[in-house]
């Protein structure tokens, strides 16, 4: 079983990078071209401490030393002085100056081992190699420490210890061509340096260019995937959790990108480089860091499990927190009017405390992972220094190359501590992508079926339809009733009888358990959502104005010719917050009257509309009587005397039906809320 979850999960991972990748594919060039200067910036960077080395054996150490030759080796004198003819200078018939950089490593090491070089380093002198210019000031030197400075032949040379006594400016022009050397080796680092820079640059902003565009495309994408969502799917979701999935989440992905993705490429190829040269330059000591390597991998790994659970709680928690604070900022006017300050404090720290322990968590599992790479770190570097410096003393290892591995175990970890950060960001990344692939792989609205009809005249019928939200807990039981075309309805009754989800199937917010609903004598459900609604104007009690200053424009021009006489202009403010309901109300009738569909329903429609607006709407709607099929929901049956016909509906299920005159003989629930209308509108 745990296999076959394995398998399902690495199933799953692969489909959620296959699906990010899509987006990238429009700007593969960017993050190729990123690549190959991250890739050169890596080997530049591996290229200075081999440069430090270079400069230090083979320029700032004396690199001369006397070759001895002695009965046991023999074979060995005549075959480096015969191998190396121009490095070498020959004193007596048993001994030699080399210069020991022209020498292999292992050369080196076999001559030091079989103890034929002298401990001594010298500095040789050949007057050939000097300008004219600089020759007098040759001489004189050579003059002024004629005893400390022997001749052979044309070379001059001297043990280095005894040049301790001479002046710097001395000093700096004997070894002036090991000092243009070093000049030339600062100036190549430097060089390095600065395109290490302009490349590091270049493919940031490479990245970040493309990493933006790309979380532009994804964001549009989830976006517009949310707008083709189900009606269902919102009942369900939180706006603020959606709204976290669109931002936060998206942000994580970003910053995966920009941050970890080509990132750890280069710092995984610094790393493989690191272990290589380490390798060329001494086996051991490579060896050693390898371990060290495959530790520090290995406490990763685990690292991983942890931190990838607790990244997925936080991931939760967060979204949790933006939806209960969306929700509580959205209904800040009821939580003052009903005193729930407190409450929704006390909820309010329930939710945040969630949040804050699934961050404790992840702090915890993340502050213990760094210091064991820091510590790792610090106890290889104190490692290398004793090993390293053993083998300097004796003489398995150069100066030169003591530094450049201890500057290189510097290299190696610092990208591993930058790993264990961007891991940080990878888990949460992580769970931000399992998030947005869940929500992207929620089935979207069916759009399809009729997008047009020869005319659409706005005839109505329910046949035995049956609805649930929930299961079978019926809020629709078995409703039936006919609306001919430019016939004005009412649907009247209680709070909660099933209203307003009639209109929400009549629009395809859902769809039916059972029965029929059919338009123009056609099956609602082979028509196309979108050419439905185009089709039917609606007005909800609770209207919701778009934009920053929504509704500004059409509320200024609402009375117009199509706009009953007696509505006055409507001035907003940003986001409509600071207009009444009755307000937008107007707006959104104005909306739908200039519509000019064929179906149009009113849902609580004029509820907060004072009466004399009121009854210029109803006005406007008789005026549409015959030509316009009306469906009217309202509380105010004083609203609905004059429709063609009235629908009672009781707790789901239509129970009289007629004119108004007819259902107040009847003596039934219409007359009887239509009685205590009256009584209450008598005593005010």
């Amino acid at each position: 079983m745990t296999e076959e979850k394995n398998r399902e999960n690495n199933t799953y991972d692969i489909k959620i990078i296959k699906w990010l990748l899509q987006f990238g594919k429009p700007y593969k060039l960017f993050m190729i071209l990123s690549f190959v200067l991250m890739l050169f910036a890596a080997l530049l960077e591996l290229s200075i401490p081999y440069l430090t080395k270079v400069a230090v054996d083979s320029y700032i150490s004396p690199s001369w030393a006397k070759l001895y030759r002695t009965t046991e080796d023999e074979d060995v004198f005549i075959h480096i002085s015969s191998k190396y003819k121009d490095s070498i200078v020959k004193l007596d018939k048993n001994s030699s100056l080399i210069n020991l950089k022209d020498l292999s490593k292992n050369e080196k090491s076999n001559l030091e081992k079989l103890e034929v070089l002298s401990e001594n380093r010298y500095i040789v002198i050949n007057p050939e190699t000097y300008s004219s210019s600089d020759y007098k000031t040759l001489n004189k030197i050579l003059s002024k420490h004629d005893k400390t400075f022997y001749k052979q032949n044309s070379i001059y040379y001297a043990n280095y210890n005894s040049l301790n006594t001479f002046s710097q400016a001395d000093l700096f022009f004997l070894r002036k061509n090991d000092i243009e050397q070093i000049l030339f080796i600062s100036i190549l680092i430097l060089g390095c340096m600065f395109l290490i820079f302009a490349f590091t640059t270049a493919f940031t902003y490479l990245l970040n260019f493309s990493g933006h565009k790309i979380m532009h495309s994804l964001r549009t994408s989830v976006f517009s995937h949310i707008l083709s969502l189900p009606q269902p799917f919102f009942d369900k979701n939180p706006v603020g959790r959606l709204t976290t999935r669109i931002t936060n989440d998206i942000n994580s992905i970003n910053e995966m990108y920009t941050s970890v993705l080509v990132q750890f490429c280069k710092d995984l190829l610094v790393i493989i480089g690191i272990l290589i040269v380490m390798f060329f330059l001494n086996k051991e000591l490579a060896l050693m860091m390898f371990i060290f390597t495959l530790i520090v991998g290995y406490v990763a790994i685990k690292f991983r499990m942890r931190l990838k659970n607790v990244y997925r709680k936080v991931r939760i928690s967060i979204a949790k927190l933006n939806a209960y604070i969306q929700e509580s900022v959205s209904g800040i006017i009821l939580i003052k009017l009903y005193n729930r300050e407190q409450s929704n404090l006390d909820r309010f720290k329930v939710v945040n405390n969630e949040n804050y322990r699934a961050n404790m968590d992840q702090l915890f599992a993340f502050a213990t992972f760094r210091p064991i790479i820091e510590f790792i770190s610090i106890f290889s570097v104190g490692l290398i220094l004793w090993y390293g410096g053993r083998n300097v003393i004796s003489l398995n290892l150069s100066l030169g190359e003591l530094i450049a591995f201890l500057y290189y175990v510097r290299m190696l970890f610092r990208p591993i501590q930058e790993l264990a950060e961007r891991y940080n960001i990878f888990q949460s990344a992580t769970a931000a992508s399992e998030n947005l692939y869940n929500l992207i792989n929620e089935k979207p609205e069916e759009k399809i079926g009729l997008i047009s009809v020869k005319k659409f005249q706005g005839k109505l019928e329910f046949k035995n339809v049956w609805f649930a939200y929930n299961d079978e807990q019926w809020v629709l039981k078995d409703i039936s009733f006919k609306v001919s075309p430019g016939e004005t309805i009412a649907l009247v009754g209680l709070t909660g009888s099933g209203k307003t989800t009639i209109v929400n199937l009549i629009l395809k917010f859902y769809k039916i358990n059972k029965g029929q609903i059919l338009i123009d004598d056609i099956n609602i459900n082979d028509y196309d959502p979108q050419y439905l609604r185009i089709n039917i104007s609606s007005v909800f009690q609770d209207a919701f104005l778009m934009g920053q200053n929504a509704g500004e424009d059409e509320a200024a021009g609402f009375q117009s010719a199509s706009t009953p006489k007696g509505i006055y202009p409507v001035t907003t403010s940003r986001n409509g917050h600071h207009i009444s309901s009755g307000e937008k109300q107007l707006v959104s009738l104005e909306k739908a009257f200039s519509k000019n569909a064929k179906f149009l329903i009113l849902d609580e429609a004029t509820s907060h509309i004072d009466a004399s607006l009121e009854q210029s709407i109803q006005g406007k709607i008789k005026e549409g009587k015959g030509k316009i099929t009306t469906l009217i929901i309202a509380h105010r049956l004083s609203n609905v005397k004059e429709t063609d016909r009235i629908i009672v509906i009781h707790n789901g299920e239509i129970i009289e039906e007629g004119a108004h005159t007819e259902l107040l003989k009847n003596d039934g629930l219409y007359s009887n809320l239509y009685k205590l209308q009256s009584e209450i509108r008598s005593l005010n």
